[in-house]
């Protein structure tokens, strides 16, 4: 999406004058300093089978993927396909605060006609602005079928720039039981000429023979978005009525261009409830676009969206546990200011919150706990330091166990 682009590039011009502050926090992505996450009971790739069909891989796909290198380091990948070229990024599932930005490591390589991948990973470097090689994944890419169903899986040796250390790595292409469910992708395009305006959208949607639960999930989200793009839509048309009104008599008006993308990525899903992080880029002039989040939470066994207060025990003050932990991570990080507001104990302060497989993912967006230049922060919290005030029967108790 252009938008999404054009926040990204003006972020990383921003976002050079904090290179040299983020210095420790970067040198914490080598391998050796990621701790092995403390609970992995969420969705995992599948077990590999005693007997599967091996084939090359789709020569085009934009996918998920999730394992481990070392067998421990759990990690989340994105790989792009395009021909024989490969781009992507990955990052640590670990509990604790990150700098979105900086926790995410790029990606990028190719594949040949027999599946051998080389890809390069590089973070920027933290006092020039510059990418900097820190290892390379060598394996084989290819599509693996059996009983259980099919996906690409992506396997090999990953290869340390500094100490050409080695550990194996495997990651297998994201998928979720959903019970018999099918999560897919619905793309919608609007626009309007007099407005000047242009919304592309992003929606999951589920398919399957349960076309009432299918249903009423899909409804759910597509109301969900939908709020968030008449908000939009309201704004524009408040803008052309003040410009309207403003203007001279004969004097024709005329809004620059405005736009508003939908994206979003499942953290997690399984029979019983999808977790989704929702991610909307607006642009109505100014500066820059603004970028907010927000999370949807759905339990398919009530047919319903859940809040983050059902997940934990009536009168258990699970706000103040969750702020505690935010904001004493968050104080490690450089590129935080002031996260006694932002991660305080108040509701609105928690808008974006998710289920991960390391722990309960809270989002913070620009400004909230930084300036917009260092983008979105995040605080993973550890189930276990949720254990005791997570409801018995809430959507979480499995990860308490």
């Amino acid at each position: 999406m252009m938008l999404k682009k054009l926040a990204y590039l003006l972020a990383l011009t921003l976002f050079a004058a904090f290179f040299q502050a983020c210095k420790d926090e970067t040198t914490k992505l080598n391998l050796g300093a990621q701790p092995t996450p403390s609970n992995q009971t969420s969705p995992q790739p599948e077990s590999q089978p005693a007997t599967e069909a091996v084939a090359p891989a789709p020569a085009q796909f934009d996918e998920t993927f999730t394992g481990a290198i070392d067998g421990r380091h759990a990690i989340r990948m994105e790989l792009e396909r395009k021909g024989a070229n490969l781009t992507g990024t990955y990052f640590y599932e670990r509990p604790g605060a990150f700098n979105a930005a900086l926790r995410t490591i790029g990606l990028k390589g190719r594949i040949d006609a027999d599946g051998n991948v080389t890809l390069t990973e590089t973070t920027q470097d933290p006092a020039t602005g510059a990418e900097q090689k820190t290892g390379e994944f060598k394996g084989k890419l290819e599509s693996v079928s059996a009983s259980g169903g099919s996906g690409l899986r992506f396997a090999g040796v990953w290869i340390g720039e500094k100490d050409k250390k080695q550990a194996p790595f495997s990651v297998r292409q994201a998928r979720y039981d959903l019970g018999g469910l099918k999560l897919e992708e619905k793309k919608q395009e609007s626009a309007n000429k007099k407005l000047r305006y242009e919304i592309e959208t992003a929606l999951p949607q589920l398919e399957g023979a349960d076309s009432a639960r299918a249903g009423a999930f899909n409804k759910a989200a597509a109301n969900f978005v939908a709020a968030r793009t008449g908000e939009f839509k309201k704004a524009v048309d408040e803008m052309a009525r003040e410009e309207a009104v403003a203007a001279k008599p004969g004097e024709k008006t005329s809004l620059p261009p405005n736009s508003f993308d939908v994206a979003y990525e499942v953290t997690a899903a399984d029979r019983d409830f999808i977790s989704i992080l929702f991610s909307f880029f607006e642009y109505t002039g100014g500066a820059h676009p603004n970028t907010t989040t927000s999370s949807f939470n759905y339990d398919l066994s009530r047919n319903a969206p859940v809040k983050l207060a059902d997940l934990f025990t009536p009168n258990s003050n699970y706000l103040k546990v969750i702020s505690d932990y935010s904001i004493r991570e968050l104080k490690k990080l450089q590129t935080v200011d002031n996260p006694e507001e932002g991660a305080g104990p108040k509701l609105e302060n928690f808008h974006s919150w998710n289920i991960t497989p390391a722990g309960l993912k809270i989002t913070f967006d620009r400004y909230q706990v930084g300036a917009y230049a260092v983008g979105e922060h995040e605080v993973v919290i550890p189930y276990s330091v949720l254990k005791p005030i997570i409801k018995p029967d809430g959507l979480l108790a499995r990860f308490a166990k």
